[in-house]
């Protein structure tokens, strides 16, 4: 049914699909890795408030500027969440930038 060639040919191909799905689990592995470590961050009220999030979008530093108290509570509170909402739209984007970077020929 099958000769020795094919036999060496299915073998050939079955190893390097092999070696090709271990080489996207160890690019996934680093690419998990290194997006964990970063933070975005966001500035909005003309830079008076600046807001840090980690790669699950969680809050991790908040800084706001002397300056804003010349501003209502409910003005520092708007631009809080607008920063958040910014930091986290970049987290997203970077996100989808890393998943399109990761299977990249994946159909191959």
């Amino acid at each position: 049914m099958f000769d020795d060639g094919s036999l060496d040919e299915a073998d050939r191909w079955v190893d390097d699909w092999q070696g090709r799905i271990e080489e996207r689990i160890a690019r996934a592995q680093a690419l998990a890795a290194r997006f964990n470590e970063l933070t975005w961050i966001a500035h909005t009220g003309g830079g008076l408030v600046e807001v840090a999030v980690d790669s699950s979008g969680a809050i991790v530093s908040l800084h706001l500027d002397e300056e804003v108290r010349r501003h209502s509570a409910r003005w520092i509170a708007e631009q809080v969440i607008e920063a958040v909402g910014a930091a986290r739209a970049d987290l997203a984007r970077q996100n989808a930038s890393l998943l399109t970077e990761l299977t990249a020929g994946f159909e191959r």
